[in-house]
């Protein structure tokens, strides 16, 4: 995909120029310029769309595949019967409450690698350092009041 227009270039293009074009010459290229960035992010638009797609369809297959490894019967069962079979045998209770507690663990870990990032990368928040810049800390480790 091309890269945006070069905004930065146009700006300076326009104010090298401005003194020799009118104000409705320069509210056209205006108006185009917004054209050009609104198609460009249409096309990001669709590049995401087109990505997420593909990322589902390989979900989909891939799943699809391993069910049939491991249960190569399903593959002759017509669709009513897969989908009777899913429900019935997947998707019951004790097939829900198992996925809910593979969800938690899962949520459990993301929530545990988000804060390793934070500390391996040394981020500090934006609202911590302000509070640390408007509560100095005394001698002591506390915060001095202000």
């Amino acid at each position: 995909m091309s890269e945006p227009p070069s905004i930065v270039q146009n700006l300076k293009e326009d104010f090298t120029m401005s003194s020799k074009r009118t104000t409705t010459e320069k509210m056209e290229d205006t108006r185009e310029k917004i054209a050009e960035l609104q198609n460009y992010l249409k096309k990001l638009e669709n590049t995401d769309k087109e990505a997420k797609r593909k990322a589902r369809t390989k979900r989909l297959c891939r799943r699809g595949g391993f069910i049939e490894s491991i249960l190569p019967d399903t593959i002759t069962l017509s669709e009513e019967r897969f989908d009777a079979f899913v429900k019935r045998h997947i998707a019951n209770d004790h097939g829900l409450r198992i996925l809910n507690k593979l969800l938690a663990e899962q949520e459990k870990e993301d929530a545990d690698n988000t804060t390793t990032e934070i500390v391996q990368k040394n981020i500090t928040l934006p609202a911590l350092s302000e509070k640390a810049a408007v509560e100095p800390e005394t001698e002591s480790g506390e915060l001095e009041e202000i």
